[in-house]
């Protein structure tokens, strides 16, 4: 399918996968934002727009159209000229750069640069969150052990044919969480649901953990460049103490062969969520910046 030259958008299709692997497999992306699952998930709730500039691909966020959010061009090449290029709407910003493209901005006086703490990422090594060694980790492990001591359990990969199981844990989940009363959520729904559907097409890899036959945690994940796995999803049974820490350390001792590290995505400025994250140590921040022009 033919994108539009900029300043000319439209939305994003399921026919555009393709382009977007091909372009990921040659310039190959540091933040989580950028697979074609994630891109494609949170579209609508993004009201994501899809063009072309010389030979990058464009994405913005039309949400405001007024005010246009635009994310790193996708592609390899002088980025720092096609986003001054963008830049040139005067409420234009650009969100969610990786550090080595916001360094290209350092000392510009004509642009503003603002960590974005929020939505940076988490990465750990595959090794660390398999092995769970040393003091640091002695909780983790001991809920773990409270899990398997207590509950008849067993995980494995889920099939297509498990999609229908997944979406009615998710129901579940949702209605113990309030989902609907709670904007963030029901918007991660929304993406959720895309991703279950699609897993196949998307090429997601899914892993769960049934407990007395019934699936009570679920995790989507894939490929983010060639060292790094990115997990989408992990949801576990709140009331069940020490599910979600098995079924991370289950999940990345089955799936995660061959990669270094797991991007475990960003916490959202949500306390709970970044509590949660820096509590499994992470070697690195995958830090992202906003971009604005100055004053």
């Amino acid at each position: 399918m033919l994108i539009p030259t900029y300043p000319s958008l439209r939305p994003l299709e399921r026919a555009d996968k393709p382009l977007f692997d091909q372009a990921f497999l040659h310039a190959p992306p540091e933040i989580s934002e950028y697979t074609f699952t994630n891109i494609y998930a949170w579209r609508n709730v993004y009201a994501l727009r899809l063009s072309c500039l010389d030979d990058f691909i464009i994405l913005s966020s039309q949400i405001e159209p007024a005010r246009p959010r635009f994310y790193e061009p996708i592609g390899a090449g002088d980025k720092k000229r096609i986003i001054k290029t963008l830049m040139e709407e005067g409420n234009a910003v650009c969100v969610r750069l990786p550090e080595s493209t916001a360094r290209l901005f350092a000392g510009d006086r004509r642009f503003a640069l603002e960590y974005d703490r929020d939505n940076s990422d988490y990465l750990f090594t595959v090794e660390d969150l398999v092995q769970l060694k040393g003091k640091k980790y002695d909780g983790k492990r001991n809920l773990i052990k409270k899990f398997k001591s207590t509950c008849r359990y067993a995980y494995s990969r889920l099939a297509q044919e498990e999609i229908q199981e997944c979406l009615d844990f998710e129901e579940r989940w949702c209605l113990i969480k309030g989902c609907d009363q709670v904007q963030g959520l029901s918007q991660e729904r929304q993406a959720f649901r895309e991703m279950v559907s699609g897993c196949a097409f998307l090429g997601l890899t899914a892993g769960g953990i049934r407990v007395d036959g019934k699936i009570c945690a679920l995790v989507l994940a894939e490929k983010l460049n060639p060292k790094t796995l990115v997990i989408h999803i992990l949801k576990a049974h709140p009331e069940m103490a020490g599910l979600y820490q098995t079924v991370n350390q289950e999940f990345l001792a089955a799936e995660a062969s061959g990669y270094v590290y797991v991007n475990m995505e960003q916490d959202l400025g949500v306390e709970g969520l970044r509590k949660s994250k820096s509590s499994y140590h992470p070697v690195a921040m995958v830090k992202k910046y906003t971009l604005r022009p100055a004053g």
